[in-house]
C-alpha cells in the first residue's frame, strides 16, 4: 500500500496533453502549433518567409525549456496560394487533437474565408493579414504585427497633427488591400479632423505613368500626398513627382522604403515620410539581434513577415505557459497579454485583438532612412 507521500509524488509526475490523456513527466510533453501558409503557387516566397520566422522561433523556445520537458512542434500545411487550399490546409489543423493554435495565413482574403470555421471549432489563429475584418468581433483570431486601422489613423495624425498639413491628396493602387487602405485614410481625415482631400486618385495595378494624374495633384495645390501602393510603383511615382516639380510632402506605407526603391529612386526619395512597423537599421534592439541571427542562418534579408510569424510562435508559447495547452486556455491567456516584448514591438491584445499599437515614421535621407519618431495608439 502506498503512503500518502508516495501517491503525491506520483501525482506530480503526471502531465496533461493537448487531447486531455494523462502522461507520465519521463515522457516529453509534445504540443503542436498548425501552420497555414503557402509553400507552392504564385505566393510561395511568402509562406518561405513565414516558415522561415517560425522555425527560427521553434529553435529558440525549444532551447530554452530543456527543463520543462517541453517541445514544441510545427505542423506545416501547405495551401497552395489559393483559397481552396488554405480552408483544405485549415481542415486538417482544426481537426488535428494535438494542434492547440494555429499561426495562419498573412493574405487578409484567405484568413476571412478562413474565419468561420476558426470560430465554429474554437482554436486560437494568429495572423500577420493587416485587414481589419480579419479579427473584427473574433474570439478567436489574434494579428500580429500592424492592422491597417493603425497605419491609416496614424498616417492621417502624423500628416495633420505633427506636419500641420489641411490640404491632402490620397492616391493608390486600386487592388483592394490599397484601395481600402485609402478609404481608411479618407474616413479619419473626415471624421477625427474635418478635412475632405483636395484629390482622391488611382491607378491600375503594375501602371508606372503618372503624368495625367499628377497634373491633377498639382491643380489641386494640395501641400500633402498620401501614396498607398506597390514596391514596383513606388520608385515611377517619386520620379515624376520630382520631374515635375511638386511640393508636397509625400507620406506613404513601408513598401515606399524598400531598398530596391531608394536604390531606383535615388534624389527622387530625398524627404519622402514613411509609416512602417520595421526598417532595417532603425528599429530596436530585439530586431536587431534577430535580424543578425536571421542572415546568418537563412543567407538572405529578413523582413516582416518573418518577424511577424516568429513573434506569433513567442506569443503562442507564453500563452500555452500561462493558458496550459489546451485550445481555450492559450485563447484566454493570449487575451490577457501585456507589452510582451517581440521583434516587431510590444504586444498586447485589445479588444479587437490587435496586438501591436505603434509604428515608426522614418524620414529619407542621403538615400536612406532615419527615425524621426514612434508613434502610439492607445491599445
Amino acid at each position: 500500500m502506498r503512503t500518502p507521500k508516495q501517491v503525491m509524488a506520483i501525482a506530480l509526475t503526471l502531465l496533461l496533453t493537448p487531447s486531455g490523456r494523462w502522461v507520465l513527466a519521463e515522457e516529453p510533453r509534445v504540443v503542436k502549433i498548425g501552420v497555414q501558409l503557402p509553400l507552392t503557387g504564385e505566393r510561395a516566397q511568402v509562406g518561405k518567409a513565414m516558415q522561415n520566422g517560425v522555425r527560427m522561433a521553434l529553435d529558440a523556445l525549444n532551447g530554452q525549456w530543456p527543463t520543462d520537458r517541453v517541445m514544441i512542434e510545427a505542423v506545416f500545411e501547405d495551401d497552395e496560394s489559393t483559397k481552396e487550399g488554405a480552408l483544405n490546409a485549415l481542415n486538417k489543423l482544426i481537426h488535428d487533437p494535438q494542434v492547440v493554435a494555429i499561426a495562419g495565413e498573412i493574405f487578409s482574403l484567405f484568413v476571412l474565408a478562413s474565419k468561420p470555421f476558426v470560430e465554429w471549432e474554437g482554436v486560437p489563429f494568429l495572423t500577420a493579414g493587416t485587414h481589419p475584418k480579419t479579427t473584427e468581433n473574433s474570439r478567436w483570431i489574434f494579428r500580429v504585427g500592424a492592422s491597417d486601422t493603425l497605419l491609416t489613423t496614424l498616417m492621417a495624425q502624423y500628416a495633420v497633427e505633427h506636419l500641420n498639413l489641411k490640404k491632402i491628396a490620397v492616391l493608390h493602387d486600386r487592388t483592394g488591400i490599397h484601395a481600402a487602405r485609402a478609404d481608411l485614410v479618407i474616413k479619419t481625415l473626415q471624421d477625427k479632423y474635418g478635412i475632405v482631400p483636395k484629390l482622391v486618385g488611382q491607378w491600375n495595378p503594375g501602371e508606372t505613368e503618372f503624368a495625367d494624374l499628377l497634373s491633377r495633384v498639382k491643380a489641386s495645390e494640395a501641400d500633402a500626398l498620401v501614396a498607398l501602393g506597390e514596391t514596383a510603383e513606388a520608385a515611377p511615382l517619386l520620379r515624376q513627382v520630382r520631374a515635375l516639380g511638386l511640393q508636397p510632402k509625400l507620406i506613404a506605407q513601408r513598401d515606399f522604403g524598400a531598398p530596391l526603391v531608394l536604390e531606383v529612386a535615388k534624389e527622387a526619395a530625398e524627404g519622402i515620410y514613411i509609416l512602417t512597423e520595421y526598417l532595417p537599421g532603425i528599429s530596436g534592439s530585439n530586431w536587431q539581434a534577430w535580424a543578425t541571427s536571421y542572415r546568418q542562418r537563412y543567407k538572405a534579408e529578413p523582413n516582416n513577415i518573418a518577424a511577424a510569424y516568429y513573434d506569433a510562435l513567442f506569443l503562442l508559447a507564453e500563452a500555452l505557459k500561462q493558458g496550459r495547452p489546451r485550445r481555450e486556455g492559450v485563447r484566454g491567456a493570449l487575451e490577457q497579454i501585456r507589452a510582451f516584448p517581440g521583434v516587431l514591438g510590444e504586444y498586447t491584445f485589445n479588444q479587437a485583438h490587435d496586438g501591436l499599437h505603434q509604428l515608426y515614421v522614418v524620414q529619407i535621407r542621403g538615400g536612406k532612412p532615419e527615425l524621426v519618431e514612434t508613434l502610439k495608439a492607445t491599445p
